[in-house]
């Protein structure tokens, strides 16, 4: 019997190295992007390598 591999991932501002490593093993991929955004969170925020060292990249949030 073959199983059907699936992922279910919140999307997020510049996935990280796992986030694709995910994607390559499964069958399907998919993104959960129903959920409530939470403000202030690892999903928005993001750190870079730069010559200059760690910059860190936020996605502003704006409020009704």
């Amino acid at each position: 019997m073959n199983r059907k591999r699936v992922a279910i991932i919140q999307s997020n501002y510049i996935p990280w190295k796992g986030y694709f490593d995910i994607m390559n093993c499964v069958d399907e991929f998919i993104i959960y992007d129903t959920a409530q955004y939470t403000k202030n969170d690892w999903r928005n925020r993001n750190q870079i390598k730069t010559p200059s060292g760690l910059l860190c990249l936020t996605t502003p949030v704006k409020r009704k």
